[in-house]
């Protein structure tokens, strides 16, 4: 969406002569995105090349500082995320993987799955 957004906003503010040039680009990328989506579906072995996959982020209570680098985290970010599921030592932690979806999914050491991270009340 921020994609989107971006490819039409120089039509919508009059810093292009015309729509259609962010039409046609919010266009292309959505078919490719429809289009990728598609393949992925039909042929599933693709999938794994066109489709993110779960990042293990820590398992039995380390840190995977591998995947924290490739995904430019902080201890602190993760922290934070567990703070949200509820967690306050990371020793409680089995497994988190970092979702394609940017959520952390996190499995506790007695194989109980948190709950979902608490939202934010609105002011």
């Amino acid at each position: 969406m921020v994609l989107v957004a971006q490819a039409v906003a120089p039509g919508l503010v009059g810093e292009s002569h015309s729509i259609t040039d962010g039409v046609i680009l919010a266009a292309t990328v959505i078919l490719w995105s429809l289009v990728l989506d598609a393949v992925a579906y039909r042929w599933p072995r693709l999938s794994r090349v066109i489709k993110a996959r779960p990042r293990l982020l820590i398992e039995h209570g380390r840190l995977n500082h591998k995947v924290m680098r490739r995904e430019l985290m902080t201890r602190s970010e993760v922290t934070v995320q567990l703070r949200l599921h509820g967690i306050e030592d990371i020793s409680q932690v089995q497994r988190a993987c970092l979702e394609p979806n940017g959520m952390i999914s996190i499995l506790r050491q007695n194989g109980t799955e948190t709950d979902e991270p608490a939202r934010p009340e609105v002011l």
